[in-house]
């Protein structure tokens, strides 16, 4: 009769710890890149939040001066009427009398990006975000 003997040392299947630490090191470079390939730098994300942001000043303020208020005239200065919309601007007369205009939520940081596209011309507030472009254009060719 035959016996099978077993191996003392049985040989166990699985990765081993350096195998296990180079798959992970793998996966993490090839993480970081397809994050900075996909994600970008967030400029294009930044620049979009500004330009909304800028016309929904613009058109607080167009609905604002067809209720019969004129914000322009009391400003100097497209970061001071921002100031002032976001702060929030209420109709004193008229049909729109006890409205409340207001563009919530816009910290500094988020007036400062809007004002780079609106623009104080004619005693009215201007959504101008060709200027920007070529202000854009300018200062990168001067880098």
């Amino acid at each position: 009769m035959k016996t099978v003997t077993q191996p003392s040392h049985p040989v166990a299947s699985g990765f081993s710890l350096l195998e296990m630490l180079m798959t992970v090191a793998l996966l993490g470079i090839m993480t970081s890149l397809a994050l900075a390939w996909f994600g970008g730098s967030g400029q294009d994300v930044q620049i979009a939040r500004d330009q909304r942001n800028a016309q929904s000043i613009c058109s607080l303020c167009q609905v604002a001066e067809a209720a019969g208020l004129n914000l322009v005239k009391e400003v100097s200065s497209p970061l001071e009427l921002a100031r002032k919309v976001s702060e929030g601007i209420t109709i004193k007369t008229g049909v729109m009398r006890g409205r409340t205009f207001q563009v919530p939520g816009m910290g500094e940081e988020e007036l400062k990006g809007a004002v780079r596209y609106l623009k104080l011309q004619n005693g009215q507030l201007r959504y101008d975000v060709g200027s920007r472009a070529s202000q854009d254009a300018a200062g990168a060719s001067e880098i």
